[in-house]
């Protein structure tokens, strides 16, 4: 490709919209262009023809810059790209600055050059300046210099007649690389042309951008550092600050680069000592241009673009901006300064910004205003915090002007918009409140002043009752009407987490007399007249029990008396939380502002009902009415199926649930209520969902655990009765066709599980009343004369006989479950379904045929395995082989064999049995005959989960601390006769598995090194070799290692390094 008109065709067939070529294929091409030596040349003819579309003037850019990342290898060669460079440079710019409306495209061709020289800048400036010919440049100053002095020699003579191989040009640039400039220069060089100012702006924004990507390459760019702090910088704050100075001058392109060289000099001044440049002079420019932007003058555009610089420096790195810079800034935002000193005069701009951004409803602005202040605030939180609480700071401020400095905070928390919607300093200023507390709170209690706990108090209790009507529900329901369910929405949400957090926090310091106890009786007198509940000012309520719902939720009530005994002393309380709970049902569905209230008045609610419950162990005289009001709740959001009364009821069956597992015992009266709802919402008609039935019947079993006063006798009366509603329902819903049937009938055995549940002894919780007639019940539940184990069996037997359900997983899992309910509790502990073994193994051998045996198996064995386990005293090696074979062996060539996760099932089973009584394992004919021999084969298994289970079985029959004497002497003859297969199979999928597995095996390895050291290194010896040939040398050091190791930790580096170097991997 030689002919400049082909590239040209190809870079417009490049960037043309339906390319007339593949474009991958003209992309390759035109790379191989740009990084040939012919680059420059062709990059040079492209950029001079001004008739060349700036797509094609681009690409010329472009093409210098990947001939300065692929072809300089020498001053000489840089120095003719710097040329190339500089000359396009000033060419565009001239061609820009003269008519800036019609050549505008040319300004990415512009910025590419620039960006260009600012790699040149940086590569050239690396290290210290060198010897060269006395035409080469190794050293750059001050880019800015070198444009200005090259476009003001442009206006003596023709800049497109600059050619790269005339003298009288090099001459001219080298003069003009680092030639200086004077103030007055610049000055008049600015105020020539708007065009030309904003170029220079551009040029340095682009410099120090670029500045900041290289700061990877630490190590080079000390020098680069130097150079930019005693030249290029200096340069770059006369230009900024000129262009400050300049009236009424509205340049978007002036910010862009003030905010790229706060990034630089914040970037760089941590890196080197030369990084650290003063831009205090700048700062107060900004300060006194933001003070005269209005109205009148630029609609406030330079305030916003000057308030988003400070928010920038604010949040990333206040020290920039000295402490007397940001005393002015305190005094213009607040109108108050912490140490009383500062110029508050311009705090009415400040006023009048906020009134015309208010005024207008310019809530973006209005936010980014917010932001840029909150983020100022959290600057001082530790000074503001010494100030006013300890002694410390008591000497540099009065207190008057402490209390004013305060009084604006707490005005600007209380702005008077709807939040979120219309305003964020509430939302933002959580931030600033939640900071100052926590450094309340981590005071030295010797730093404090005398006063400093009221002070606290005062300021925090305001706090609350600020944010109290901020987060309530009329705001979400404002956002819902004005702008439905978007972000706003969401972001109310988090604002109302965040104060809820905030609240958690203010308790450290107002406690519960100041908070809690405050919240319970305000909750308790939202109402004038306790007669009159249509008094109760519901979104009062709500956001006041959501709060103290957060404080008391990390308390144990049923131990905190006080708490209780207030809320107890106040009758209203419960009875305003019942009421907002029930004005919740009764709202209507009709709009999304009302489903939204409805929701969140009935979880505040309901929630808050359930975390009180503790407090009516102590005092029950309001849970029946809970209770019924709960239930009452839940019988409405059951009348009809729909997505939102599904919510409302998981939330009020949750409030239940908890209700009733805190309450046992106190609500025994309302178990005949109880059953009658159950008995209601187990019908198949019912609108209720299967989650909440099991749900429910689990609350009800709380109840009836704890029934034991009378005996035995009443207790399995109930249950009985329950079993029997189930089995009745089973029957009844054999005849019926009814959609989801599979479900609702599954539903109705896990109910059984969950009454099983529920039927267990709490840990935490010892029923004393059993204990006594502790004999009575285990020999009841024994004998079971009601029967009711063989009810359930025969319900489970006839369900799983139906096709339908027997095939079904669900349905063996759930049967498992039950089955199996009791084989983890004590033999003591009286249970209503304490199978013995004989049942379970007659139920599971008369399902596994008519199961579906893949998907079932996992549940038989579950149930096995806790089986064993809790029978190990009664079973011997003869029942382990019946099981084996019944369950595992009959099936292993057709299903498991080929299955992981079957295969993970088996070797799993022979683990726990490993873990319970080994020797019913390792005495079974299927030990030798099966399961050491295939468990071998294995090993080198490709599978994750295979390799994790048999590798954790042959660990523990090396090393297994449940072993007896005579287990132990089995384990040493087992390895003595195969550890050289054992050695072989381990090391072999060791070396072919990948990185993730490899500690499945290192467990394995340092097993047998430990217990086998010198056996392991004959062994090893053997096997490495036939594994990875001509490695011998890795070999033998890895052996070495692995024997000074002794099969501690270390091992695992030395299995590591074995197997990257026979892998040849790179080594760590």
């Amino acid at each position: 490709m030689s002919s400049i008109e082909e590239i040209v065709h190809l870079v417009e067939s490049l960037y043309a919209p339906q390319p007339s070529q593949d474009v991958n294929q003209i992309q390759q091409s035109l790379q191989v262009l740009q990084k040939s030596p012919q680059g420059l040349a062709f990059a040079n003819e492209l950029l001079k023809n001004d008739n060349y579309s700036p797509n094609v003037q681009y690409f010329g850019a472009l093409t210098l810059t990947v001939q300065l990342n692929t072809n300089v290898n020498s001053f000489e060669k840089l120095w003719v790209l710097f040329k190339a460079n500089l000359i396009h440079l000033t060419k565009y710019s001239k061609s820009y600055a003269t008519n800036p409306q019609n050549k505008s495209m040319l300004l990415t061709t512009i910025k590419k050059l620039m960006s260009n020289l600012s790699l040149i800048f940086t590569n050239i400036n690396e290290n210290e300046t060198t010897t060269a010919e006395s035409t080469t440049i190794t050293s750059w100053n001050n880019p800015l210099n070198t444009l200005l002095v090259l476009l003001t020699n442009s206006n003596n003579s023709k800049v497109e007649d600059w050619n790269l191989d005339d003298n009288v040009v090099d001459s001219m640039l080298v003069a003009a690389v680092n030639s200086q400039v004077s103030y007055q220069e610049l000055s008049e060089f600015i105020q020539s042309s708007n065009e030309l100012n904003n170029l220079l702006l551009t040029f340095t924004e682009i410099i120090v951008e670029d500045l900041v990507k290289y700061q990877s390459r630490k190590a080079t760019m000390t020098n680069v550092y130097k150079i930019l702090h005693d030249h290029l910088y200096i340069t770059t704050m006369a230009l900024i600050n000129i262009n400050l100075n300049i009236p009424n001058n509205s340049n978007d392109t002036l910010y862009a680069s003030i905010s790229a060289w706060i990034t630089c000099v914040s970037s760089f001044r941590n890196l080197s000592t030369h990084g650290n440049m003063d831009l205090s002079e700048m700062f107060q420019n900004l300060i006194t241009v933001m003070c005269t932007s209005s109205e009148q003058t630029d609609k406030y555009h330079k305030a916003e673009q000057i308030l988003a610089i400070f928010d920038n420096c604010f949040s990333n790195d206040p020290n920039l901006m000295s402490y007397d810079l940001r005393s002015q800034v305190e005094a213009i935002f607040l109108g108050v300064s912490k140490a009383g000193n500062a110029d508050t005069s311009k705090n009415a701009w400040m006023l009048e910004y906020m009134n015309y951004l208010v005024t207008n409803e310019m809530v973006s602005e209005l936010k980014e205003l917010a932001i840029c202040i909150t983020d100022f605030l959290q600057i001082s939180t530790l000074d503001v915090c010494n100030k006013l609480f300890t002694v410390i700071g008591t000497n540099s401020a009065s207190p008057d002007n402490l209390n004013q400095y305060i009084n604006v905070l707490l005005q600007m928390t209380n702005f008077p918009l709807t939040p979120i919607l219309q305003e964020v300093f509430s939302v933002r200023m959580i931030d600033f409140w939640l900071d100052l507390a926590d450094s309340f709170t981590n005071l030295a209690p010797e730093t404090l002043s005398p006063q400093a706990q009221t002070l606290a108090a005062d300021i925090f209790q305001q706090v609350v009752l600020i944010y109290l009507p901020k987060v309530s529900l009329i705001n979400k329901e404002k956002i819902l009407n004005e702008e439905g369910e978007d972000s706003s929405l969401h972001e109310f949400e988090d604002f109302k987490t965040a104060t809820s957090d905030l609240i958690e926090s203010l308790w450290n310091i107002l406690g519960n007399d100041k908070l809690t106890n405050v919240l319970i009786d305000s909750i308790s007198k939202t109402t004038s007249d306790s007669s009159k509940q249509q008094n109760v000012d519901l979104f009062q309520t709500e956001v006041m029990a959501f709060l103290l719902n957060t404080l008391l939720m990390d308390m144990n009530l049923a131990e905190s008396h006080w708490i209780c005994d207030i809320i107890g002393s106040n009758k209203n309380f419960i009875n305003n939380i019942l009421f907002l709970l029930e004005s919740g049902f009764e709202l209507p569905d009709s709009t999304l502002s009302y489903r939204h209230l409805k929701i969140e008045f009935i979880r505040t609610s309901s929630v808050l009902i359930g975390t009180l419950s503790g407090c009516f162990l102590q005092d029950a005289s309001q849970l029946n009415q809970c209770v019924q009001t709960l239930f009452k709740g839940l019988e409405s959001c059951i009348i009809s199926a729909s997505e939102l009364n599904t919510k409302l009821e998981n939330i009020v069956v949750k409030s239940i649930y908890t209700v009733f597992d805190t309450c046992r015992t106190e609500l025994i009266p309302e178990l005949s209520n109880s059953l009658t709802v159950l008995k209601s919402i187990l019908r198949p008609d019912s609108n209720i969902s299967n989650y909440s039935r099991e749900r429910l019947m689990h609350t009800v079993g709380f109840i009836i655990q704890c029934v034991v006063a009378n005996g035995p006798q009443e207790q399995a009366n109930y249950i009985c009765q329950l079993v029997d509603i189930i089995s009745d329902l089973y029957e009844r819903s054999l005849g019926i066709d009814m959609p989801n049937k599979s479900d609702y009938v599954h539903c109705l055995l896990s109910c059984i599980s969950e009454l099983g549940s529920a039927l267990v002894q709490p840990d935490e919780m010892e029923n004393s009343a059993i204990l006594p007639r502790l004999q009575e019940f285990q020999q009841y539940w024994m004998e079971d004369p009601l029967h009711i184990r063989i009810k359930i069996l025969a319900l489970l037997n006839s369900a799983l006989s139906n096709p339908d359900y027997g095939k079904d997983s669900h349905f063996i899992e759930t049967s498992c479950l039950i089955l199996g309910k009791t084989l983890t509790l004590p033999d003591s502990e009286p249970h209503f379904l304490r199978y013995n073994m004989s049942e379970m193994m007659e139920f599971m051998i008369n399902q596994l045929p008519k199961t579906n045996y893949v998907n079932s198996l996992p549940f038989f064995s579950y149930l096995l395995e806790r089986m064993v386990a809790h029978f190990k005293n009664n079973i011997g090696p003869q029942d382990i082989e019946f099981i084996f074979d019944r369950f595992f062996l009959s099936q292993y060539q057709q299903y498991i064999h080929n299955d992981p996760d079957l295969l993970q099932t088996l070797i799993n089973f022979a683990n726990s049995m490993l873990d319970s009584k080994p020797s019913q394992l390792m005495l079974c004919r299927y030990w030798n005959d099966f399961i050491v021999p295939e468990f071998l084969k294995l090993l080198p298994s490709r599978e994750k989960f295979t390799i994790s289970a048999v590798t954790k079985f042959w660990t523990k029959v090396i090393n297994n601390r449940k072993y007896s004497q005579e287990e132990l002497e089995l384990s040493r003859q087992l390895i003595a006769h195969v550890g050289q297969e054992l050695v072989y199979q381990t090391m072999f999928g060791l070396f072919h598995t990948q990185r993730s597995d490899l500690s499945n095996y290192t467990d394995l390895i340092r097993a047998l090194v430990a217990k086998y050291p010198l056996q392991t290194k004959e062994w090893m010896i053997e096997a490495l070799p036939k594994i990875c040939e001509g490695k011998n040398a890795i070999h033998e050091k890895f052996i070495n290692k692995l024997a000074i190791t002794r099969g501690n930790r270390a091992s695992g580096n030395a299995i590591l390094e074995w197997w990257l170097q026979c892998n040849s991997l790179p080594t760590l």
